[in-house]
C-alpha cells in the first residue's frame, strides 16, 4: 500500500531551477501532495517534477483543436514529498507472517551503508523522495539525464524510473537460523529510462455551465454532442516501483543431516581423486606409490624369492 503526504520539511538547497518575474517562461509552484503524486497505485507512485499543459477543444466528429501556447512549470521541491509505505509478508511453508509495523526495517544506500531505520509499530514507513534518490546513488534531479532523447536536460525535466526492493529475511545471526523477521529497502535507478505520463482533465463546457441542469445529471448525449474542453497535462517525474522479495528459513534436522552426509561424501571424493592423480598421473608417481604403500624395490624382490623357495620345498 503506497500513499503520499506533503511534508513541512522544505530545508533543501535553493530552487535554482525556478525563476521569478513576469518575463519568466518556466515558473515554480508549490503543489499539494495529492495532486503531485499521480498516478498512485498499490505498488507504485509517480512524483511529478515538471509539467506541460495545453488546452484542447473536441468538437463533434472528434475534431481536436489545441491552444497555440503551452504552459510549462516545475513543482517546487518535490524531493520533500513523503511516501508512506505499508507492506506485509507471509510464508505458507514456514507459517511466518509479519507486517512492517512488527518488523525492524532499514533503508540501505547503494554501497550498503545505513541511511535510515524503521520500527513503526503504530504508523507506516515514511520515505521522502530525497531518501530514495540518495539511496539510489544517482546524485540529484538536476544531474543530466542519460535518456536517449534527453537533449542534455536534467532528470527533473525528463523523469526517471526507480525500483525499490523490499527484502525480507530471518537467517542472519542466529545459531538455529530463526531470528525475528526484518526487512531492508534497496533502491536502483533503471538507466536510460525517462518517465512521462499524460493526464486528461475534463473541463465544463460553456453550454453546460450556463444551463440550469445539475452537472451530475448531464447525459452522455449532451456531453458528446456539444464541444468539449479539456486540459492535456504531461507529467515528468520520478516513477517509483516497489518490489517484494526475500529469504525466509527455518531450522531443520533432516536438512542438517543431509548437508553433513553430502560434506562427508565430498571429502571422500577429494581424497580418492588426489590418490589417483598422485599414483598414476604425476611424473613421480612410482615414488609416490612406494611412499603410500610403504614398499621398496628390494622388498618386492625378497618377497618373490621367498615364494620361489617355498615352491621348491613343496616339490621335494
Amino acid at each position: 500500500v503506497v500513499s503520499t503526504q506533503s511534508t513541512g520539511n522544505l530545508t533543501l538547497p535553493s530552487d535554482h531551477y525556478c525563476c521569478e518575474g513576469t518575463s519568466c517562461k518556466v515558473k515554480c509552484f508549490l503543489i499539494d501532495g495529492k495532486e503531485l503524486a499521480w498516478p498512485l497505485d498499490k505498488d507504485s507512485v509517480t512524483i511529478s517534477s515538471f509539467f506541460k499543459e495545453r488546452y484542447q477543444t473536441i468538437n463533434p466528429g472528434l475534431k481536436i483543436t489545441e491552444s497555440t501556447e503551452e504552459t510549462q512549470y516545475f513543482s517546487k521541491k518535490p524531493e520533500a514529498m513523503d511516501i508512506k509505505v505499508e507492506h506485509s509478508v507471509h510464508s505458507r511453508k514456514f507459517t511466518k507472517t509479519g507486517t512492517q509495523r512488527t518488523m525492524l526495517g532499514t533503508l540501505l544506500s547503494h554501497n550498503g551503508s545505513v541511511i535510515k531505520q524503521f520500527y513503526s509499530y503504530e504508523r507506516a514507513d515514511r520515505l521522502s523522495l530525497k531518501d530514495i534518490i540518495d539511496a539510489s546513488g544517482m546524485g540529484t534531479l538536476d544531474d543530466i539525464s542519460d535518456s536517449p532523447n534527453g537533449n542534455n536536460k536534467s532528470f527533473r525535466r525528463k523523469g526517471c524510473l526507480m525500483i525499490v526492493t523490499i527484502f525480507y529475511q530471518n537467517i542472519l545471526s542466529s545459531m538455529l537460523g530463526t531470528t525475528p523477521l526484518s526487512y531492508t529497502y534497496t533502491v536502483e535507478r533503471v538507466p536510460y529510462t525517462p518517465h512521462r505520463v499524460e493526464e486528461i482533465i475534463p473541463m465544463v463546457t460553456p453550454s453546460i455551465w450556463n444551463s440550469k441542469v445539475p452537472l451530475n445529471s448531464v447525459t452522455a448525449e449532451e456531453r458528446y454532442m456539444n464541444p468539449q474542453h479539456r486540459l492535456l497535462r504531461k507529467r515528468y517525474g520520478v516513477h517509483i516501483k516497489f518490489v517484494q522479495s526475500g529469504a525466509i528459513g527455518k531450522f531443520s534436522v533432516s536438512h542438517l543431516l543431509q548437508c553433513l552426509a553430502t560434506s562427508m561424501s565430498l571429502i571422500t571424493l577429494i581424497t580418492t581423486v588426489g590418490d589417483i592423480i598422485a599414483l598414476y598421473l604425476l611424473p613421480q608417481s612410482k615414488y609416490y606409490r612406494d611412499v603410500i604403500y610403504g614398499m621398496q624395490e628390494g622388498d618386492i624382490v625378497d618377497h618373490t624369492q621367498s615364494e620361489t623357495d617355498l615352491d621348491k620345498s613343496k616339490s621335494e
